[in-house]
């Protein structure tokens, strides 16, 4: 597994989320769906994984657990 940055993947998820907010009730513009992509790339690389969807749940998880384990 690759060494992962939890605070750019945290800034990642949360940008996705930010974006994925704004584009999904009605078209964008081609730069925000440009910068979707791109952060699904990157989160794509430090998960090792290629599907963005799968890509997404991992890092979620491991921020979550991340957080459960900060917490014992």
């Amino acid at each position: 597994m690759p060494l992962i940055d939890f605070r750019a993947l945290r800034e990642l998820v949360a940008e996705f989320d930010r974006l994925s907010a704004v584009a999904a009730p009605r078209a964008v513009s081609k730069a925000i769906r440009r910068r979707v992509e791109d952060v699904q790339y990157t989160v794509c690389v430090y998960t090792g994984l290629r599907d963005p969807h799968a890509a997404m749940s991992r890092a979620r998880r491991l921020l979550r657990d991340r957080t459960g384990s900060a917490k014992t």
